[in-house]
């Protein structure tokens, strides 16, 4: 009687980690897709995690499953040409969102010190940024050296100068020749 009612424990056991699994993993999904609403579910990928239970002093029940997301691949620049890497932070997302279509863009200008405003410009004149919208992180390819400010094409059609997240002061550099066939980094910007 004893191994009968031995066996249905470790039975119901297994049955409850197992839907444990199914919603935990469920829980995962629901939140991700939450926190991301841009994220498409089929740049999720599976991998593992264990969860341990033990049914009695000589049997484990091992159950795995996490989502996790793919990795994002960037274009690459053309022999002599400059590449620009960044990070954009958006500190307000319910105030002001980048264009999920890559709203990130490379806005050559003129001047000298104390530039205080960026030309407006129009899509297909100017560089646009290869950007994975799952993290901010972006990069400008096929650069020629120039003086140039990031500006953003927000959902609502406004073009925001990106500004230094440390500093503040509008997200305007310089790259010369010595830049060619190198990755300029970009200190991390943001919006507003």
């Amino acid at each position: 009687m004893l191994a009968i009612v031995n066996s249905l424990i470790k039975r119901w056991l297994i049955i409850m980690v197992i839907r444990l699994n199914y919603l935990f993993t469920l829980v995962i999904s629901v939140t991700l897709m939450g926190c991301s609403q841009r994220q498409p579910v089929t740049e999720l990928i599976e991998t593992t995690i264990t969860v341990s239970q033990t049914v009695d002093r000589t049997e484990t029940i091992t159950s795995t499953t996490v989502l996790e997301m793919e990795p994002y691949y960037f274009k690459s620049s053309d022999p002599n040409m400059i590449t620009i890497h960044g990070v954009l932070l958006v500190m307000d997302p319910t105030v002001m969102l980048p264009d999920p279509n890559d709203g990130i863009f490379l806005v050559p200008i003129s001047g000298g010190e104390g530039i205080t405003t960026i030309p407006s410009f129009e899509m297909g004149d100017v560089k646009q940024a290869d950007v994975d919208e799952r993290t901010g992180e972006f990069v400008f390819v096929n650069v020629q050296p120039g003086k140039y400010a990031v500006v953003v094409l927000t959902t609502g059609g406004a073009q925001v100068p990106a500004r230094v997240y440390d500093s503040g002061n509008l997200a305007i550099f310089d790259v010369d020749d010595s830049h060619r066939n190198t990755v300029f980094e970009l200190e991390k910007l943001r919006l507003p």
